[in-house]
């Protein structure tokens, strides 16, 4: 009898182990869940610094910009890939900022326009160039974009370098009017959480899974964090022009003229 007792007072205690022991992994599981839920990705996170809005306000008549070719530091083909995957993003990312009307002008109208189909902003430019700019696109700014960095492995590694210059038809200059020099490293902390967090909030990510692999190891999805984080810079500076364009629609017009981003212009009118 003694040793039935004994028996069933073991098996009660084992019982008893496996129960805490199933309630220790709910827990551990709920926890784990909740982690992945969009918000609870934990910080620090990073912000731009290294930009300026020149007069601290945007040009009242900065209506239509006209954005040009992607340019980047090197002309590898790691270099040219990057220019690939992430013009036609960091063009999006500026018609969704709804700051002004914007058209696209392609490297082969800019070849045709201006005798070569990429410019950067610190080169000495054809003396003509915002005049053919402007009559082509009847534009009044245009951005100039630059990879300074990109590094397609982990850990990746995308610099950009901005310029949007407002121009002047009477003294056929232009003006800086906001730029930008900003490196994100995905080898640091608070870019990865910014990174993720970001990717949670467009509803591309999973958090847990992004810190061993996709995000993290996908020019495409960190430029996309990159180029949306660098034009926020701009749009926390200065509120849109026109509410309506917030959004952006994404309506070609004109081959021969490039992609407008905007409202559809109204009939017999040109983007």
């Amino acid at each position: 009898m003694t040793s039935i007792k004994k028996k069933t007072k073991c098996r009660f205690a084992a019982l008893g182990q496996a129960g805490l022991l199933l309630f220790i992994l709910i827990i551990a599981s709920g926890c784990r869940t909740a982690a992945n839920k969009p918000g609870a990705v934990i910080g620090p996170f990073y912000k731009p610094t290294n930009y300026h809005l020149a007069g601290g306000e945007m040009p009242v008549d900065m209506r239509r910009v006209a954005l040009l070719p992607l340019t980047s530091a090197l002309d590898t083909r790691e270099h040219q890939s990057g220019r690939s995957i992430l013009q036609e993003t960091l063009f999006t990312q500026v018609a969704k900022a709804g700051l002004f009307e914007i058209v696209i002008v392609p490297p082969s109208k800019m070849r045709t326009l201006t005798g070569k189909s990429t410019w950067r902003m610190i080169e000495e430019l054809p003396n003509d160039f915002i005049e053919r700019i402007m009559d082509e696109y009847d534009c009044h700014g245009v951005l100039f974009s630059h990879l300074s960095v990109y590094q397609p492995y982990p850990p990746l590694s995308i610099g950009w370098r901005m310029g949007l210059v407002h121009l002047d038809s009477e003294s056929n200059n232009g003006t800086v009017v906001w730029e930008i020099d900003e490196v994100f490293n995905a080898g640091e902390k608070h870019v990865i959480n910014s990174a993720i967090r970001n990717s949670v909030k467009n509803g591309l990510s999973d958090p847990e899974l992004d810190y061993d692999f996709g995000l993290l190891n996908s020019p495409r999805r960190f430029g996309r964090y990159t180029a949306e984080e660098v034009v926020l810079t701009m749009k926390r500076l200065a509120e849109p022009l026109n509410a309506a364009l917030a959004e952006g629609e994404h309506v070609p017009l004109d081959p021969k003229k490039g992609v407008f981003y905007g409202r559809v212009p109204a009939e017999g009118q040109t983007p």
